[in-house]
């Protein structure tokens, strides 16, 4: 497929969106997850038959490896605020396959969300292709990752009632044939929860090339239109949408905000004055409208 041809649905009709502004070779480090550098992305090129937006193919060849030698301990730091996030979302999956058993999420990073499920009594098996990440998940929550990508030699022929890709479509260079590798992994009535930023969100619109979601490491970008058509040629069908919830405490905001608005000051001060970072310490739900989950089905089954 030639390098600007759409991923999604294989359109020619695809034009420059924006620029690559990196004048260097990609690093591990360029995909931390706590990697705040907004606004900083490859070329990208957006489909005028579906929507979708996504880096050029020639840009992204050396995806794994760079996964594989990711190392981001700051990532460790916001787990119980990640592991509310994670809660949320099995519930989500739990009320629609309420006699779920086994789990599988592609893409686990440091295990919060296969930890959540094990206390919740599922039988949860995480990938996971970041060396590091697999590491810290064994050392912070004693799970056990299997080490690499999806599909993998260890879960060859294995079904689960729940698929989760959290925040994990948008880093792939194939993200239908990632969904399809992902659906022949859904047992009979199982679902698959999708969770990615929303390029079409009120936010996204606002800030343009600045959004928080444009990085270096997102390679992909969906809306609801884009993403029911790259399920549509993976064999799912989308059940039901929803805005995501996420949990942040008052200071990682005010931190990320202040790459947007003169905050610097106000951030300083609450490091030095007692109540105001009480303030910042504290945890709050926050909904941005700025990604959606899908939970999706696998026709025929």
């Amino acid at each position: 497929m030639p390098t600007t041809a759409c991923r999604v649905c294989g359109s020619g009709q695809t034009t420059l969106w924006k620029a690559r502004n990196l004048d260097r070779e990609l690093t591990p480090e360029d995909f931390k997850i706590t990697d705040s550098r907004y606004g900083v992305t490859l070329t990208l090129h957006k489909c005028a038959n579906c929507s979708f937006i996504f880096a050029d193919a020639s840009e992204i060849g050396q995806l794994t490896s760079l996964y594989e030698q990711l190392d981001d301990p700051s990532y460790e730091e916001g787990t119980e605020n990640r592991m509310l996030q994670m809660r949320w979302l099995l519930g989500i999956g739990v009320k629609r396959h309420p006699g779920a058993r086994t789990l599988l999420e592609i893409g686990a990073g440091g295990g919060l969300l296969i930890a959540e499920a094990g206390r919740l009594g599922l039988e949860a098996t995480g990938v996971e292709p970041s060396k590091s990440l697999v590491a810290a998940a064994k050392r912070t929550h004693d799970v056990d990752l299997v080490q690499g990508i999806y599909p993998h030699p260890r879960l060859t022929g294995r079904q689960f009632d729940l698929v989760y890709l959290v925040d994990v479509i948008e880093h792939v260079g194939d993200p239908v044939q990632l969904l399809t590798d992902a659906a022949r992994a859904l047992a009979p009535g199982g679902i698959m929860l999708v969770v990615t930023p929303d390029v079409s969100s009120v936010a996204a619109r606002l800030l343009g090339h600045r959004w928080w979601h444009f990085r270096l490491a997102h390679v992909g970008y969906f809306n609801d239109h884009s993403m029911r058509l790259a399920a549509e040629h993976a064999g799912l069908t989308v059940q039901y949408t929803c805005r995501i919830k996420w949990f942040f405490p008052v200071r990682y905001l005010a931190e990320r905000t202040a790459v947007y608005l003169p905050l610097g000051f106000v951030n300083r001060t609450a490091e030095r004055v007692a109540p105001l970072r009480w303030i910042y310490d504290r945890v709050i739900p926050l909904n941005l409208r700025d990604s959606l989950a899908f939970a999706m089905l696998r026709k025929g089954l």
